[in-house]
């Protein structure tokens, strides 16, 4: 089934039935079917100097939690062409330290509707996927939500590009350090959206809550060049179901870092 056939008495149904509103991508499967291999090669560039090359306007800033500050933390980079977060924690074997010197990491690189391309061509592909992408978040928009637009200033489209991370990790270690990144990142809860449309994984971790038997799922199709709509926290004003989710521990052997990539549609109220 192709996105353009979710209307929203088939979403409807899907929500009642329990079945998920997946839909297959060509653009996933030719012309971004690269997407992860481009996204390593983005956050190997990715850095603060990289950053501050490419934004003329810059807020940078840092976020401790409060009961853990040397544990758990995040630098936080906002600026005028893209932003990205980088959030840590310390790794399993430093957890019970005061100063833990080793970590594991998620990354999130923001794309938005006034992104402009670089002259990178690593970047540059992200930007043409939120534009080629935009259509589709429209979609859902007109069929699922076109009841709060006099409750709307305006809306937002943030394409999200995550990388979750193991880089202190050895050979004997490093499924250990993996789990735990997905323990510690992927806790179960709903987005503060409209929506978002999931644009796959590149090895299987996301899980979602079933609407109808209310149980834990696993989405495997994420992997296969398919696109998920989720249901945000701000769909519930129109009557839907928000798409409870989260990240469940992948054991293969053979894996390193985690990519993954959404697009989120998001309202800013009067």
């Amino acid at each position: 089934m192709n996105f353009s056939d979710h209307s929203y008495e088939i979403l409807d149904n899907y929500q009642q039935q329990g079945i998920w509103p997946i839909a297959d991508s060509s653009l996933l499967s030719d012309k971004y079917n690269n997407r992860f291999t481009v996204a390593k090669r983005l956050f190997d560039k990715l850095d603060k100097s990289y950053f501050t090359k490419h934004n003329t306007q810059q807020d940078i800033s840092s976020w401790e939690d409060p009961n853990i500050p040397k544990k758990s933390f995040s630098k936080i980079h906002s600026g005028n062409v893209f932003s990205y977060d980088s959030d840590f924690m310390a790794s399993p074997e430093h957890w019970e330290l005061e100063h833990p010197t080793e970590f594991v990491q998620r990354q999130k690189m923001y794309v938005y509707d006034w992104s402009t391309k670089l002259d990178d061509e690593d970047f540059d592909y992200f930007v043409d996927m939120h534009n080629d992408f935009k259509p589709v978040l429209d979609h859902y928009l007109n069929e699922c939500y076109s009841d709060q637009r006099d409750l709307w200033k305006e809306n937002l489209y943030k394409l999200m590009i995550i990388q979750y991370n193991t880089s202190n990790a050895t050979k004997e270690n490093i499924v250990e350090h993996r789990k735990w990144n997905t323990e510690r990142f992927g806790d179960e809860h709903f987005d503060e959206t409209l929506g978002g449309l999931h644009l796959g994984e590149n090895y299987s971790e996301f899980r979602a809550l079933n609407t109808k038997t209310n149980k834990w799922e696993i989405i495997k199709e994420l992997t296969k060049n398919k696109q998920m709509w989720m249901f945000g926290e701000h769909s519930q004003l129109s009557g839907w179901i928000p798409t409870t989710h989260g990240m469940i521990h992948n054991p293969q052997q053979d894996l390193e870092e985690r990519y993954s990539i959404i697009f989120d549609l998001q309202a800013r109220y009067k």
